[in-house]
């Protein structure tokens, strides 16, 4: 059911752009749009593909294995765009948009649209996949 401007959706993946699993021993950005359309705001979580709960990466808070569009440090390219990375260590100056993962475990993740707009739901919005940015 569309009910434009109300509710939430998710978008899931395990892959990356050339089809691969995610893996927490590789480096993936996620170029986030600045049309995201949601009223509300936008979240992105990371999910182990093991124990299929919350990411655990060893830290005491979940604002690694969680971003969402309403930080206020989260740092934002000149057109509103939002590069979220996933990795073992922050790319420097991308704490703030920074996911940690430990190991070799594989991941999965969801992508929340907090009361989506009807871009959403026409498939006129567009999610870019993850990339691969480099090898650890």
């Amino acid at each position: 059911m569309q009910n434009f401007g109300k509710g939430q959706v998710y978008l899931t993946t395990k892959r990356d752009s050339k089809g691969n699993l995610l893996r927490a021993d590789k480096t993936y950005r996620l170029r986030v749009p600045a049309d995201v359309p949601a009223v509300k705001f936008w979240s992105l979580a990371l999910y182990s593909e093991n124990t299929r709960m919350v990411y655990e990466n060893g830290l005491q808070t979940a604002r690694s294995v969680s971003i969402e569009s309403r930080l206020k440090d989260l740092k934002r390219k000149a057109d509103g765009s939002v590069n979220l990375y996933i990795d073992v260590k922050a790319p420097a100056g991308y704490e703030s948009n920074f996911m940690k993962t430990v190991g070799k475990d594989g991941g999965f993740v969801y992508f929340r649209l907090y009361a989506p707009l009807e871009p959403f739901f026409d498939k006129t919005f567009k999610l870019p996949d993850f990339e691969v940015v480099e090898e650890n």
